[in-house]
C-alpha cells in the first residue's frame, strides 16, 4: 500500500516514532522520496513524496483511501496503544466498542485516517 505524503521527513518520523515501524528499504535516489515499512506479519506501507505534490491535507470526501485499518491482537493491546497515543499527544478518538469489535482511530500528519482494530470474540454460547 502506498501513501502519498506532503512532507516525507515528517511522515516517516511519525510512522517510526508513533507506530514504532522500522524502514525496510532505503529511500530512492533521483525520483520521489520514499520509505517502505513492513508491518509485523502484515502489509507493506510505502510513503512517497512526489516532487509536484499539491501540499493539501487528505480529504476523505475525495475518491481514494478512506481509512487504513490495522489489526491488533487483543483489547489489552488496543488499550496500550490508546495510552501511548495519549502520552505522545497524538490526536485520537476514544476506543469505540461495537458488536463487531473495538476500534481506535487516529490520523497521520497528512490527515490520512488510520485505525487499530481488534475483532470481538465470537459468541461461543451454545443453546
Amino acid at each position: 500500500m502506498t501513501l502519498s505524503v506532503r512532507d516525507h521527513d515528517v511522515s516517516a518520523h511519525f510512522y517510526r516514532s508513533v507506530l514504532g515501524l522500522q524502514p525496510q528499504r532505503p529511500e530512492s535516489r533521483g525520483g520521489p522520496r520514499q520509505t517502505v515499512f513492513q508491518l509485523p506479519g502484515g502489509p507493506v506501507i510505502e510513503l512517497v513524496q512526489h516532487q509536484d505534490n499539491f501540499k493539501g491535507r487528505f480529504d476523505s470526501r475525495r475518491c481514494g483511501l478512506g481509512r487504513l485499518t490495522l489489526a491488533v491482537a487483543n483489547p489489552g493491546v488496543l488499550e496500550a496503544w490508546e495510552d501511548r497515543f495519549t502520552r505522545m499527544d497524538v490526536e485520537h478518538t476514544p476506543v469505540a466498542h461495537t458488536a463487531e469489535g473495538s476500534t481506535l482511530v487516529f490520523q497521520d500528519p497528512d490527515g490520512t485516517e488510520l485505525a487499530l482494530f481488534v475483532p470481538a470474540d465470537p459468541d461461543t454460547d451454545e443453546d
